[in-house]
């Protein structure tokens, strides 16, 4: 079989490249937002030393990830004080998380908005977890909610969705909303992407006419295209 390696990609200059040229390419790739995305080790975290997020559930303990640095999986995790049970903490896999739920006791999956959920009783004061950070852009949007009051949709522009951080009724009354998991019908006071992520569903009975969405879309920069791709750089 022949050898299926570009000789003029970004991959083969990088690995040849001279000083004067390392900042541009860096830029090309967005180098800060690539360091980001890489696995990240958090030591001795209080979820509890930090204010109560609105957008998770209600009763389960949350570590709230920075905006640009939601968890798209866990590596590993360790507790060390707190009312639970200290020692390794089960990773449950976030696909099967349930709308509204509270991890069981001793265990740690990533919600919805992509930050970490813990069972409530445990009362985490010191935990220590390695993730993977998603690799995203950020944007937010104030529209209306059409369809009965139950659908949002985002400009076509801003890419694809990948996940909602956050999301806030504006309109009839300002109320932040639980954010569930994709496909999940949502209960009144919750939201939640549909199956295809390309709108966000509400429940008719929140009348909600306006909200706004802080959400994750693909990432403007696509690290594999540019890796790949002939360089100008060679």
């Amino acid at each position: 079989m022949t050898i299926s390696v570009n000789a003029s990609a970004l991959k083969a200059a990088l690995n040849s490249a001279s000083p004067g040229v390392l900042a541009d390419m860096f830029r090309a790739m967005g180098l800060g937002d690539f360091v980001r995305s890489m696995p990240t080790r958090l030591r001795n975290k209080n979820p509890g030393a930090v204010a109560t997020n609105p957008y998770v559930a209600a009763a389960a303990q949350c570590l709230t990830l920075p905006d640009d640095a939601k968890a798209l999986f866990i590596y590993r995790a360790y507790a060390r004080v707190g009312t639970g049970t200290a020692g390794p903490l089960t990773i449950d896999s976030a696909d099967a998380y349930a709308a509204n739920a509270n991890p069981a006791a001793s265990h740690i999956v990533v919600g919805p908005t992509g930050d970490l959920l813990m069972h409530g009783a445990d009362a985490w004061t010191s935990i220590d977890v390695v993730y993977l950070p998603e690799k995203y852009d950020i944007k937010e949007s104030t529209l209306p909610v059409t369809a009965g009051n139950t659908t949002w949709t985002p400009p076509a522009s801003f890419g694809e969705v990948l996940s909602v951080l956050e999301v806030e009724a504006i309109l009839p009354t300002d109320t932040k909303l639980i954010v569930d998991p994709p496909g999940t019908a949502p209960a009144a006071g919750h939201a939640a992407l549909d199956l295809a992520k390309a709108t966000v569903q509400f429940h008719a009975a929140d009348a909600v006419t306006s909200a706004r969405v802080k959400y994750a879309v693909a990432s403007a920069i696509d690290v594999d295209a540019l890796l790949e791709a002939v360089s100008n750089f060679i």
